[in-house]
């Protein structure tokens, strides 16, 4: 006699499993067909604009949520949410221009509005766009002035060479009631004409063609002549 269990024992245990058929293919795409549906199903189900915006640029469509923002803007003014999001998406897709003139036009973006510009100085700074940052941050400053931003905008300005508004912003702080001695002899270097370039030399051979130069910048020509150097106001 044959042993039951021996018998049992040697059926093949895969047999089963092989009865399912499987379609991974064609179950994966339709999944993600499904998936991409919902998704777009539920970005337009969204209650507000500014949500929809939001969940295309989630979604990588920034051209899409930028146009849904910008036909809000043509109706009404942008609150600070969707100004910043329409603000950020013109830097992503590398419009800043368009994301300067937003800062202007839109009432929301303005300095009475701290999160908002807070958000674009630190955006600007991400980006290392040192002049865009500026603006933002001295908009801020002129309302709620502080020493974090006082500091940046100082440094902001040197590296940018911009004479004028680092004197203003030291002009500002003086008034404000800031005595540090530092400070005024860099008000009064910015002030004087060594800091306005005015006393700036060039330096060119006498026979060298430089009379543009004497034509558009209020410099100091010096012709050099041998060992010798002469001091001349024109060309000779």
């Amino acid at each position: 006699m044959s042993d039951p269990d021996k018998g049992e024992a040697q059926k093949p245990e895969y047999r089963a499993a092989t009865a399912i058929p499987m379609r991974p293919d064609r179950t994966l795409l339709a999944i993600g067909l499904l998936a991409v549906a919902v998704l777009a199903g539920s970005i337009a189900m969204l209650p507000s604009s500014e949500e929809k915006a939001a969940g295309l640029m989630a979604e990588g469509r920034y051209a899409d949520a930028i146009q849904i923002l910008a036909s809000i803007e043509g109706d009404r003014p942008l609150d600070a949410y969707e100004g910043y999001t329409l603000f950020k998406l013109y830097m992503l897709t590398r419009q800043p221009q368009k994301a300067v003139a937003l800062i202007d036009n839109e009432p929301a973006l303005q300095a009475d509005n701290a999160w908002a510009l807070r958000q674009i100085s630190d955006l600007f700074r991400q980006v290392r766009d040192l002049g865009g940052e500026a603006d933002a941050l001295r908009r801020l400053y002129d309302v709620s002035p502080n020493d974090a931003d006082f500091t940046r905008l100082r440094i902001l300005y040197r590296l940018l060479g911009d004479r004028a508004r680092e004197a203003s912003l030291l002009q500002q702080a003086i008034m404000a009631g800031r005595s540090d001695p530092s400070l005024l002899d860099r008000l009064a270097y910015l002030q004087s004409a060594d800091g306005w370039g005015v006393e700036a030399a060039v330096w060119v051979a006498p026979a060298g063609q430089y009379s543009e130069l004497v034509n558009t910048l209020p410099l100091r020509i010096m012709a050099l002549a041998g060992p010798a150097i002469a001091p001349t106001t024109q060309p000779e």
